[in-house]
């Protein structure tokens, strides 16, 4: 399974002039919030309730309305009571007075007439039209940050294929930097001590000491472990978001020690180079579900 992004759209059209629309972006959690026709408040929990079943993760903002415009409350004519304003005129007693004639515009300015479009739907059929079209709407938007997710993890393993390459070569050049300084440490302790008698062998183990407080093995050790950790995860069933995020953190971690650690320019080098690919990384990490 391929990687998820938070971002995505998806809009779906129901019965009755009925649209809905969702959009996401990327949250620590799942953060949804509904903005439904006049009248449906009672249904947040049950559209909220639907999305949880779609989308796990990511700010989503859902919008519920009739028409093609956005309208939220939309409007409608309630057949009924215009029937009952008809009706009412044409019993009207015949020479009361009273001229029984009523146009189009005179109807619907009658209080009533005109609705909101919710008013018009039975709730239970309203309720099952709205969350068929959340449905829809979240399926759409879903597929939008499956695809979105494809592409990030394309680009996640490429950078981390440029770490792992840069990784590869601080541990090939590690063993000559090492033997460098103690090389480096042994001249330098012989020209600031020319004049004073000092043990070879002592001499030797303090220098060992100082060149091995600049031996990187183990954190290019865990930086790998960490590496092979988070290439696994771009294919896990379940969201890893936040587990790539931790990944990137202890990774960077780790190359900051190396990095402090080294003396040897070109290493220098390789260890800035990783840790601009790490800091990418996480940028991009921040969007996956």
């Amino acid at each position: 399974m391929a990687l998820v992004s938070m971002t995505g759209y998806g809009r779906s059209a129901g019965d009755g002039g009925l649209a809905v629309e969702v959009r996401s972006v990327n949250h620590r959690h799942l953060d949804i919030h509904c903005r439904l026709p006049k009248g449906w408040a009672a249904l947040e929990a049950a559209v909220k309730a639907e999305v949880a079943r779609h989308l796990r993760r990511g700010r989503v903002e859902l919008g519920a309305f009739f028409g093609q415009g956005g309208d939220q409350d939309g409007y409608a004519v309630d057949r009924d009571q215009a029937d009952r304003y008809i009706s009412a005129i044409a019993h009207l007693a015949p020479g009361g007075g009273v001229e029984r004639v009523l146009d189009a515009a005179q109807l619907l300015a009658l209080p009533g007439v005109v609705v909101p479009a919710s008013a018009t739907l039975d709730p239970a059929v309203g309720e099952a039209q709205l969350l068929a079209a959340v449905a829809d709407a979240c399926r759409a938007a879903l597929a939008m940050r499956t695809g979105e997710g494809i592409a990030l993890g394309r680009e996640l393993s490429q950078r981390l294929d440029g770490v792992e390459a840069a990784v590869a070569r601080l541990e090939a050049r590690r063993p000559g930097a090492v033997a460098e300084t103690h090389q480096r440490l042994r001249a330098r302790v012989a020209e600031l001590a020319a004049d004073v008698q000092i043990d070879p062998a002592r001499l030797a183990q303090e220098v060992a000491l100082l060149a091995d407080r600049s031996d990187v093995t183990e954190e290019l050790a865990r930086l790998n472990s960490h590496m092979a950790q988070f290439r696994a995860n771009l294919d896990a069933l379940e969201p890893v978001g936040r587990t790539l995020d931790f990944l990137v953190v202890e990774m960077n971690r780790e190359a900051n020690t190396v990095g402090s650690k080294c003396q040897d320019a070109i290493m220098v080098n390789d260890v800035l180079f990783i840790k601009g690919e790490l800091e990418k990384v996480r940028e991009q990490v921040q969007n996956v579900e």
